[in-house]
């Protein structure tokens, strides 16, 4: 190797080496700032024609960085925030159903009411215990009330936890976008990109805990950004996400979208379609959309049954026979909105049992009604429309039934339904499900609770503006008339007049209403499926509930805590491939000086060679 040959490599040696010494200087000087990653230099020297290096031709800054492991990360990070959101709220939503321990619950609540109805069975005419039922009740509707408006408030800061973090999506999209442009543009000059790389990835970072997303690398050195879905979130201009918050959050009151628009003003809805999968957002869009509203249907179903279990009483068709036909007359004038007529007969060509319901409606705009408008998942439903009065709804009946059946006005509101006979139908039952509307003379029913937006309405579960049971644990509350008078808690009857210090008939009704009456529950609300709905007792059905959201708490808990355990595991693994080791950096330093000192010798060693050449041509 001929001198110029060696002096070249000694003096790029020597500008190869500061290079070096520069980066490992950084590296220790920024070893405790957050999310910078290891820096090395590569460089490439050429090399003439004759094999001689004449200059450094590029040094390049690179990062030392795990890419496989950082997406692990993300992906982790993203799965965190969403069951930490989650398992913040169903915690809190689990608070709010109580347990046994807790004398507030739901549960203790009944138990409660079903321990002063046992006392008033046992003495029905003392004022006391006819006062502790009252109060029972009272305690209960107003701990409904409170519920559901925990609830409700739980809904309102889920949204606007949307809506702030809707804010830090579109900050953090933006500051992406502005280190992309400032990346590519350095790329594009041949300038390091790595520091600029790093305040990215952090950006990128925080992103993943709000929403699941996908990176894409772009030319020079730019990426791309979309939801797991395929949105586009960032693709050299940044989208935007839209959204606007709710004032109130009533049960069946659903929550505004969130868009994302588009660089060209294409707008697409992302959390009704479900693109966005994990992340703090997904989870809050879940708990507002889902599992909130779905805690809201259980109190309205509770409240609902409550109501209808202590009020509504059954009235049988008496059995009637015209010639060889057979079925049932019944009076349908004291039938209100919502409640419903049953009729069971045998299908005759197929053996089978058959149950037709009609529910009494006083607005023919609700209709037609499909069979999930009753907890029946067996029956055939038809919404009858009772504001043309009695005699125009039997026609209706006459009309729904169709061949097989006939059916009869006998005047004064009482419909006959009469069977061909057994040729092909054969009637079994025929029973109204009546909601009194007076304290004395319409059987042991009593209308204990009311609708508070309607006054001192009964409840019925009517259908007129939107089903009445949605929303009405927050409304529900004891009766103003039975407060004033708690004699009617055993007072039933006018005529005959019964005796109230020692009849229990009505005592005993509410109390096998609460505790014995099987009911079917409204699989809408979570609990039990369409084709198997959950029966029980009213009783029943709180525990039910109050197991399920405490089960749920519990699964989301052991959720939270495997992904926490995941995320960590990523978390360290990463930061151990990126984080800067002194230990390291300063070893390199020394290696560097040893290089540096090598290379300062050949180029004082290649200058005395020069001298002595040019003194002995001298």
């Amino acid at each position: 190797m001929g001198l110029s040959s060696a002096l070249n490599n000694a003096i790029y040696g020597l500008k190869y080496t500061q290079s070096q010494v520069a980066v490992a200087s950084n590296n220790i000087a920024n070893a405790g700032t957050d999310g910078y990653s290891t820096k090395s230099i590569s460089g490439k020297v050429y090399v003439n024609s004759e094999g001689m290096t004449s200059g450094l031709v590029k040094t390049t800054v690179q990062r030392t960085l795990n890419e496989t492991l950082q997406g692990h990360f993300r992906e982790s990070n993203s799965d965190a925030n969403y069951w930490d959101t989650l398992q913040n709220i169903t915690s809190r939503l689990d608070e709010i159903f109580g347990t046994i321990e807790d004398d507030a619950s739901l549960t203790n609540l009944i138990g409660d009411i079903s321990a002063s109805l046992t006392e008033l069975v046992n003495d029905p005419s003392g004022y006391s215990s006819q006062l502790e039922v009252v109060g029972a009740a009272k305690s209960l509707a107003l701990q409904l009330n409170s519920m559901a408006s925990s609830v409700e408030q739980l809904r309102l800061d889920a949204d606007r936890s949307i809506a702030g973090q809707v804010d830090q999506v579109n900050g953090l999209l933006e500051n992406v976008a502005e280190l992309d442009g400032q990346i590519r543009e350095a790329s594009v000059a041949g300038r390091s990109v790595a520091d600029l790389m790093d305040q990215r990835d952090r950006m990128v970072d925080q992103l993943s805990g709000y929403m699941d997303i996908n990176i894409a690398d772009r030319e020079n050195n730019g990426i791309r950004l979309t939801t797991s879905a395929g949105q586009v979130l960032y693709d050299k201009e940044p989208s935007t996400l839209a959204f606007d918050t709710s004032n109130a959050f009533g049960s069946g009151q659903t929550g505004n979208a969130i868009s994302l628009i588009a660089p060209g003003g294409l707008e697409t809805d992302l959390s009704g379609t479900n693109s966005l999968r994990s992340g703090s957002l997904a989870a809050h869009i879940n708990l507002r959309d889902d599992i909130l509203v779905e805690a809201q249907s259980q109190l309205d179903e509770i409240a609902s049954q409550l109501s209808l279990a202590f009020s509504n009483v059954d009235v049988a068709g008496t059995p009637a026979t015209v010639g060889v036909n057979n079925g049932f007359d019944i009076d349908l004038s004291s039938l209100q909105s919502g409640n419903q007529l049953t009729f069971d007969y045998i299908d005759e060509t197929t053996g089978e049992p058959q149950t037709v319901t009609f529910v009494a409606v006083n607005d023919p705009s609700v209709l037609p009604l499909d069979n999930s408008a009753t907890n029946n998942p067996n029956d055939t439903v038809y919404g009858i429309d009772f504001s043309a009065g009695t005699a125009s709804a039997i026609t209706d009946i006459s009309t729904a039934l169709g061949g097989g059946f006939t059916v009869n006005d006998l005047g004064g509101g009482t419909v006959q339904i009469l069977d061909d006979g057994g040729a092909t139908t054969t009637a079994s039952s025929l029973v109204a499900n009546v909601t009194p509307t007076a304290s004395t003379d319409q059987g042991l029913g009593l209308n204990i609770f009311v609708d508070g937006r309607s006054g001192i309405d009964p409840f019925t579960g009517s259908l007129e503006g939107g089903d009445q049971s949605v929303g009405y644990a927050a409304s529900i509350s004891i009766n103003p008339d039975l407060a004033a008078d708690p004699g009617q808690l055993v007072n039933y009857q006018t005529t005959p007049e019964v005796n109230s210090e020692g009849d229990a008939a009505r005592p005993e009704f509410l109390l096998n209403a609460l505790t014995s009456t099987e009911f079917t529950f409204s699989p809408g609300a979570g609990i039990g499926s369409s084709s198997a709905p959950f029966e029980g007792t009213i009783a029943d059905y709180v525990n039910e509930v109050v197991s399920h959201q405490g089960e749920q708490a519990e699964d989301v808990n052991r959720q939270q805590s495997s992904s926490q355990i995941i995320f960590s595991s990523y978390e360290v693994q990463f930061e151990q491939s990126y984080t800067v080791n002194i230990d390291t950096e300063l070893a390199f330093l020394v290696e560097l000086q040893n290089a540096y000192t090598a290379n300062a010798r050949v180029l004082t060693a290649v200058q005395e060679m020069f001298d002595d050449l040019l003194n002995a041509v001298r």
